[in-house]
């Protein structure tokens, strides 16, 4: 008589895949696609093991936005730990100046997805908001801000939310020297302060 294999646990493996899955969903069919059924299906999963880590839709949007707010703290802090010049560091570690990982000519397609979540769920909006400016202010972004230091991330905001909103009004050689003299700001931020 032969057994069965044992199934191998691995939780972490599969709520990443979820969490691919999920990610896959909403920028390829949107919010209105996006079901716990669809999504185990395409994690290769079933729904009680979907259950098993995120109890509801909520619980398993939360846990994508969540990672992607935690990539976005490990880039602030890796790109901070390699910036030779202490002043505005993190500013510039925020920006996204200096990291492997950030691309200043395309955000995202799931921050868009994400943005229009909060935009139509205040519920959402408001626990998302401040887990984000939580875990910004965990990394030291607001320590030592100056006015021109915010002047300079509120800048390139702006500019992650025309490329999250699809918003294509300027051409990369301008888009370039915007984020070059934002960068200047950052750099000349004690003296202009």
């Amino acid at each position: 008589m032969s057994q069965i294999p044992k199934r191998i646990k691995r939780p972490e493996a599969v709520k990443s895949s979820l969490l691919d899955a999920a990610a896959l969903i909403l920028i390829n069919k949107g919010i209105q696609a996006f079901t716990l059924d669809l999504v185990a299906k395409e994690a290769g999963v079933s729904k009680g093991g979907l259950l098993h880590h995120f109890a509801n839709k909520k619980a398993l949007l939360d846990g994508l936005f969540i990672r992607e707010v935690e990539s976005f703290r490990q880039d602030i802090v890796s790109t901070m730990q390699s910036d030779p010049e202490n002043a505005g560091r993190a500013a510039r570690a925020y920006i996204g100046f200096g990291s492997l990982t950030a691309e200043h000519t395309a955000t995202p397609p799931l921050l868009r997805h994400l943005l229009a979540l909060m935009l139509i769920e205040p519920q959402i909006c408001q626990e998302w908001t401040r887990h984000y400016w939580d875990t910004i202010k965990s990394v030291g972004l607001f320590e030592e801000m100056t006015p021109t230091l915010l002047l300079s991330c509120l800048a390139a905001d702006g500019l992650s939310l025309w490329d999250i909103l699809g918003v294509d009004i300027i051409d990369e050689k301008v888009r370039k020297d915007l984020y070059g003299l934002i960068e200047k700001l950052t750099k000349t931020s004690k003296k202009n302060s």
